[in-house]
């Protein structure tokens, strides 16, 4: 767990040096913002999601194979169980569980988590999303 936390910690600051913010913002919630948590939702079902496609930017819409609810549905999605860690500015960070179903030379050395950065754009849209893998 105090991996996890170390982790995230530097995960949060890379990304916001990556954006050229000075010094984080942090906010505490126990809920995600609507359509991060929409999103988080749909990546890590089987089944459409209603509401994500509404909730993704026209950009990020652009980018993907596919439209509508279902656009992240699959028979076995990579991650399950995500757990909303908190909001930095426009990203917001989530713990997820790999799927053990999925194939192992996804994930080579094997990891147990990810974390999700889910970015947002000034609507409270999802514009795009990055997972890190823990390291060591």
């Amino acid at each position: 767990m105090e991996l996890t936390r170390t982790l995230v910690c530097v995960f949060a600051c890379l990304a916001v040096a990556a954006c050229g913010q000075s010094a984080p913002s942090a906010t505490s919630s126990k809920s995600p913002p609507s359509c991060a948590g929409t999103f988080a939702a749909a990546i890590t079902s089987a089944d459409p999601t209603p509401g994500v496609w509404d909730c993704l930017s026209a950009a990020y819409q652009n980018r993907l194979q596919g439209e509508g609810d279902g656009v992240f549905a699959l028979e076995t999605p990579l991650w399950t169980h995500p757990h909303y860690l908190g909001l930095d500015r426009n990203i917001a960070l989530f713990d997820m569980t790999v799927n053990r179903q999925v194939e192992p030379a996804v994930y080579n050395p094997p990891v147990t988590h990810v974390v999700m950065a889910v970015y947002l754009d000034q609507q409270g849209r999802v514009d795009h999303a990055k997972a890190a893998t823990p390291t060591g």
